[in-house]
């Protein structure tokens, strides 16, 4: 179990475990000690990005430090710098050949999950990262617990990241080189994982395991429940440096994409100018595509007409 294991400085970090956190002091606990838990024959990290929490986050984080200092490390900045921000250098702190990525109100469930993931990414080079299911359960019980994703092993590629999400975040593992070629995701974006995913799949494919090994928490404190289309604008500044990787990058599919999700995504009341603006982007740049958009235009019309009701 990592928690038991005392690792020397010389010996190189196989895997990065990259967490950021704001006032997440009821959940922190549980995260860590998934990771803790593990069972791995191999050199692992948690770089906890603390993002100046109000509540107790922070003292939670630097305890486990105290006991865990070979495992652990938390950053502390000396103020706010946001999500993005904070991602952005939270990953920038990792050293390992992979970063798993953990988000601080999820958990892992499977104490194999990291030596499963490395195992087949060790054995097949050519695969840029590796994905899982993931359970989703809600604090307040305004649902029943659910499967995130698919329930067969899939392989996925570029296209597939360029829509809805296909795995939960707290599932995903890559290889840390794709960050370090390409200087990891614009820090001016509100979608971290909109960036890292496409990114990850223009190296080489990612695979699916559909056995659920974490739990994808609905808290209230994540992006969807505080998010407005403004700051959804700002995932357009991911395009130009996606193309800049790869110069055959379907820029035109993911904007489509990207401007359906900023009348529809979030729970704030977009106005009636940009929701029509917005959808008529989304339509327009679905035709890149065609004919295989029509199906995305009739579902983008519909969520359409039911927040312009809203508005």
């Amino acid at each position: 179990m990592l928690r038991n294991k005392i690792f020397s400085e010389n010996e190189p970090v196989k895997v990065s475990v990259a967490m950021i956190a704001y006032n997440v002091e009821k959940y922190i606990e549980e995260a860590i000690e998934s990771v803790l838990n593990q069972e791995v024959d191999f050199r692992v990290e948690l770089i906890i990005g603390e993002d100046c929490s109000t509540d107790a986050t922070r003292e939670i984080a630097l305890n486990y430090q105290a006991n865990y200092p070979s495992i652990i490390k938390v950053l502390l900045p000396k103020k706010n710098q946001g999500l993005t921000p904070n991602c952005v250098a939270t990953i920038n702190a990792c050293t390992g050949e992979y970063v798993a990525l953990l988000d601080s109100d999820d958990y892992w469930t499977n104490t194999k999950k990291l030596q499963i993931q490395i195992d087949f990414l060790d054995e097949n080079p050519k695969y840029s990262g590796s994905s899982h299911q993931s359970m989703k359960i809600y604090d307040d019980k305004s649902a029943p617990e659910s499967l995130f994703g698919e329930e067969l092993e899939r392989d996925y590629d570029v296209n597939d990241m360029i829509t809805h999400r296909k795995f939960h975040t707290s599932s995903f593992v890559f290889r840390r080189e794709y960050w370090v070629k390409t200087g990891g995701i614009p820090p001016s974006i509100s979608s971290n994982e909109r960036g890292i995913n496409p990114m990850v799949a223009i190296f080489g494919k990612i695979k699916y395991h559909p056995e659920s090994m974490c739990v994808y928490r609905f808290s209230g404190f994540g992006l969807s429940s505080r998010i407005d289309y403004k700051e959804l604008e700002t995932d357009l500044a991911m395009l130009p440096w996606l193309k800049g990787i790869d110069s055959s990058f379907p820029i035109a599919k993911f904007r489509s994409f990207l401007h359906r999700c900023m009348y529809t995504y979030g729970t704030k009341k977009i106005p009636f100018w940009p929701l029509l603006k917005h959808y008529i982007l989304f339509t327009l740049y679905s035709f890149s595509y065609f004919p295989n958009n029509l199906g995305d235009i009739k579902w983008g019309t519909r969520e359409f007409f039911t927040k312009l009701k809203k508005s």
